[in-house]
């Protein structure tokens, strides 16, 4: 079978289609003084494509797509079929790396038109990497491998044609490699929770602490929770990690009898079909009622699917635990949202508290939830509470709890087990030690 018969075939095994890739590559650079750049193009969601228009229909644009690439690279191109709306694109005489760039553009323009004629009006993502031969590769197993690496950082970008350089490398790779190290972190017991107290407005004495997880390598930080917490989602391991911080912080929770422990649910969990079952295994196991444990989930992560949210959050308060919004005033949701969230407290951001001595308009966007809390019945907690002056402030307009580095910074269960005998008189008026 020849390169060329592959064009006509819309199914191809990935196997064969690869062993052509490589073998039209193999060909092309033993041309003399060939000077070439690979594009591999890519059809984001085929499959729901093939939904909207009907599998015949789809696979009828695809050809489309070919046809027209072939017409706008005007017999320079090779295109081969790698399946589910990927291709590998060989274009020849290439002068440099901006001509290159001219060829992938072309090939953007020309899915346009095709898409445009077949009267799809959304339009699926296209995403082209493209690598060259031989100033970036002289081996085709490798001019491929940089192809593909522009694409995927092409379609993390959203842009539509990617030269390869080394940062796409990076950009793929690394989240990967991460990823694999959480893996093998969660298995061998890296990950610890720290918990940052929670301190009463009113009469200054601790009332709870936030679990937050940390991922230590030799007591060194690897990555921070914004980090590996997507990784985590991505991975399918979330439900391991929940798991990990719900049974330590109910164990926090019975340890310190009187103090509510914190815990950040992601908005996936909150969805889990087992969400509810972990969450009263680990109450049964610890012996944990009467409000001591707080569920926290951001204002935004609400929104996908509010109303299981909302029956969500239901469930959780009758089973005796509280709700809380998390980051309150950096979502999206109205007040028409607002008012059918079932919470217990709203969480005001640190970087809202951090700014409101020097920033009016910080200060005034805080005062507003506090007395928006207070409307409804919420308490509040403002995180990043690091001095007196904005301490005094927040308990001006009412605000109910302070957490901040004015208290404490995040602490090892055996440094807050201590820290909670130093400090169990007022705090007001003294600073982390």
């Amino acid at each position: 079978m020849s390169v060329a018969d592959t064009i006509q075939r819309p199914a191809v095994s990935a196997g064969q289609s690869y062993r052509d890739v490589l073998g039209a590559l193999s060909a092309a650079v033993q041309q003399p003084n060939a000077s070439l750049a690979l594009l591999l193009v890519n059809v984001v969601g085929v499959s729901k494509l093939q939904a909207r228009l009907g599998f015949d229909t789809c696979t009828a644009l695809l050809q489309a797509l070919s046809d027209g690439w072939i017409e706008a690279l005007r017999g320079r191109g090779v295109i081969i079929p790698l399946g589910d709306g990927s291709y590998c694109v060989i274009v020849h005489a290439i002068r440099n790396s901006g001509h290159a760039v001219l060829a992938g553009e072309k090939l953007a323009r020309a899915a346009d038109d095709a898409m445009s004629a077949a009267m799809v009006a959304v339009k699926p993502q296209l995403n082209i990497g493209i690598s060259l031969f031989p100033s970036q590769a002289a081996e085709p197993e490798k001019l491929l491998r940089l192809a593909q690496l522009a694409a995927a950082a092409a379609h993390h970008r959203t842009a539509r044609v990617l030269l390869f350089d080394e940062s796409c490398a990076a950009e793929v790779l690394t989240p990967w490699k991460l990823g694999d190290a959480f893996a093998q972190a969660l298995e061998a017991g890296e990950l610890s929770l720290y918990y940052q107290p929670q301190v009463c407005m009113t009469s200054g004495r601790p009332v709870g602490v936030e679990a937050l997880m940390r991922w230590l390598k030799n007591g060194k930080p690897v990555a921070t929770p914004d980090v590996f917490i997507p990784l985590a989602e991505e991975a399918g391991l979330i439900y391991n990690v929940t798991w990990y911080a719900l049974s330590n912080s109910f164990r926090m929770a019975a340890e310190c009898a009187g103090l509510s422990v914190a815990v950040n649910i992601t908005p996936g969990m909150l969805h889990h079909r087992e969400f509810i079952d972990m969450v009263q295994t680990a109450a049964a196991t610890w012996g944990i009622r009467d409000k001591g444990l707080t569920l926290e989930i951001t204002e935004g992560g609400l929104i996908a699917d509010f109303g299981q949210a909302v029956q969500r959050l239901k469930m959780l308060r009758e089973m005796g635990f509280r709700v809380s919004i998390d980051d309150f005033g950096t979502g999206y949701s109205s007040l028409s949202y607002f008012k059918k969230i079932p919470a217990d407290e709203l969480k005001i951001d640190k970087s809202f508290v951090m700014r409101m001595m020097e920033d009016p308009s910080d200060q005034r966007l805080v005062e507003t939830i506090v007395g928006l809390a207070r409307q409804f019945n919420l308490e509040t907690v403002a995180e990043g509470v690091e001095d007196r002056e904005t301490f005094d402030c927040l308990a001006d307009m009412g605000c109910t709890y302070a957490q901040g580095f004015l208290f404490s910074p995040a602490l090892s269960a055996e440094r807050l087990q201590a820290w909670l005998q130093r400090n169990s008189r007022d705090l007001r008026l003294r600073a982390a030690e």
